[in-house]
């Protein structure tokens, strides 16, 4: 067993004797007395009664040892950072709000990022990197997301070039259809519903339910048009399909219509503008 100059065992022979005696066993062989210092201190301070709880013991405390006397790496290069962006986050709420959005009433996502737009205000970080990913082969949305990310989103694609767009870009007008909801189909019968008076639009929607005249089959042109009639207009459809006689056969349809217009207008009042 070689020593140093004063006569002490090397760390490092110490370390190899326990490693022998580990695969031996300590049945069939002792473990080796700790070199003089801080370990045979702890030996000594702190006995235990069997071998292989000395043994771990020793173990434990000499590795300690030897990872303190490494020398640390040369530093690892920096990832530089996103550009600054000013603009506040999204709130909490909101981010409940999108995930409730996305599973129930995927047709109100375009008009949310928009608010968030509009609010000026950016996806907090946690939204950033689903939002893109679900819009990765749509140019349009993704484009949008872009802007509501800001800096961290074109960061995020750089790094993580699975979160980029996939579409191809058109031609032209990609400026203006990321800035502007997209048409929904609605019956010509409904247009006019898009901007009439609030008691009108509710009056209409909840006689109509009310009597059946309109059933599932009016489902998909009337999510359409409660997705996109005046906002202002949201809170007394809301009320007026709530009243919906619970004995109409349209009534799941009136309650399926009652969530979407509390949601819309939940979202569009949390994101306005702070």
């Amino acid at each position: 067993m070689s020593t140093t100059a004063d006569g002490t065992t090397r760390l490092d022979d110490y370390w190899e004797q326990m490693v022998t005696v580990a695969l031996l066993g300590t049945d069939r062989r002792e473990p080796p007395v700790p070199p003089t210092g801080g370990l045979a201190d702890l030996a000594a301070d702190d006995p235990l009664p069997t071998a292989s709880q000395r043994l771990l013991q020793q173990v434990a405390a000499c590795t300690t040892v030897r990872r303190a006397g490494v020398l640390p790496a040369a530093p690892a290069a920096l990832i530089a950072a996103p550009d600054l962006d000013m603009r506040p986050v999204t709130p909490p709420s909101a981010t409940t709000t999108w995930r409730r959005l996305v599973i129930d009433w995927p047709v109100l996502e375009d008009e949310w990022v928009l608010a968030v737009l509009a609010s000026g205000r950016r996806l907090a970080p946690e939204l950033v990197p689903p939002v893109l990913g679900r819009h990765r082969t749509d140019v349009v949305r993704h484009e949008r997301a872009l802007l509501a990310a800001g800096p961290l989103g074109a960061w995020m694609v750089e790094w993580s070039p699975r979160l980029a767009c996939t579409g191809r870009r058109p031609t032209s007008g990609l400026e203006l259809a990321v800035h502007h909801l997209p048409e929904l189909p609605i019956v010509p019968e409904l247009l006019p519903l898009l901007e009439a008076p609030a008691d009108q639009v509710a009056r209409t929607l909840a006689t109509g339910l009310s009597k059946a005249t309109f059933n599932a089959g009016h489902r998909a042109v009337l999510i359409n048009l409660v997705a996109r009639i005046n906002p202002s207009s949201l809170p007394a459809v809301g009320a007026a399909l709530n009243r919906v006689d619970a004995l109409s056969p349209s009534v799941g349809l009136a309650y399926a219509l009652t969530e979407l217009a509390h949601l819309r207008h939940h979202m569009l009042t949390e994101l306005e503008p702070a």
